[in-house]
């Protein structure tokens, strides 16, 4: 598990600095792409806990599908199909963390009340664009599903605030998308982009592989 997780990150780590130092995409960009999440996948079929483990595999193998997606943006259907693969993803989360819940502190309330109330707002910003584009819908059921994995995150008793951290940074990451997609209409945002989505992933992921005792 901790091999595998490793190669994800160095994955994650090669495709961030080829962002950076490349312009333009080629032909396996996509697939590229999605390794990380794969590596990820790989690895949680190794995790020890079996309900979590099925849906760790899920959710880290749709993400591997929504990576692909949002890396073909010359394809129309490409931003829903993404979409929609990240939705099944944080499902799948939410059936990981769920079973995890517990009593929390004022701090980790606080902060779901911040995520609800920053959520809102963003909904706001995108609300004319949204409007324009037939989106509404998608991006109202998306937003809704993202903010229930986010605090189902929070309310994860964890030996780490590492799951939790990753949630919100998931949460950034996406917002980002958004903003590329329904304010700046670009894809200017691409590489920052990456590098607070592949943390996310590999800090979700290693909260659940790391500093806790499996019986």
């Amino acid at each position: 598990m901790r091999f595998w997780w490793s190669a994800a990150v160095l994955a994650a780590l090669g495709y961030g600095v080829f962002l950076i130092v490349t312009t333009g995409q080629f032909g396996l960009q996509p697939a590229v792409k999605a390794v990380m999440a794969l590596l990820l996948a790989t690895a949680a079929l190794a995790h020890p806990v079996v309900r979590e483990r099925r849906w760790l595999v899920g959710a880290t193998v749709f993400s591997a599908a929504g990576d692909y997606f949002l890396a073909l943006p010359q394809w129309k259907p490409a931003f829903v199909c993404g979409l929609g693969s990240f939705l099944i993803a944080h499902l799948c989360f939410i059936g990981a963390l769920f079973g995890l819940r517990g009593r929390v502190g004022t701090a980790r309330r606080l902060t779901i009340a911040l995520v609800a109330v920053g959520f809102v707002a963003m909904l706001a910003w995108f609300w004319p664009a949204l409007r324009a584009e037939g989106m509404t819908v998608p991006v109202i059921i998306y937003m809704t599903v993202l903010a229930v994995m986010v605090s189902t995150a929070l309310l994860a008793q964890l030996p780490t605030l590492w799951t939790a951290l990753g949630a919100l940074l998931f949460a950034v990451s996406d917002g980002m998308i958004g903003i590329g997609r329904f304010v700046l209409r670009s894809q200017a945002l691409e590489v920052p982009i990456w590098w607070v989505y592949a943390a996310s992933m590999v800090l979700i992921t290693a909260g659940f592989f790391f500093g806790r005792r499996f019986d």
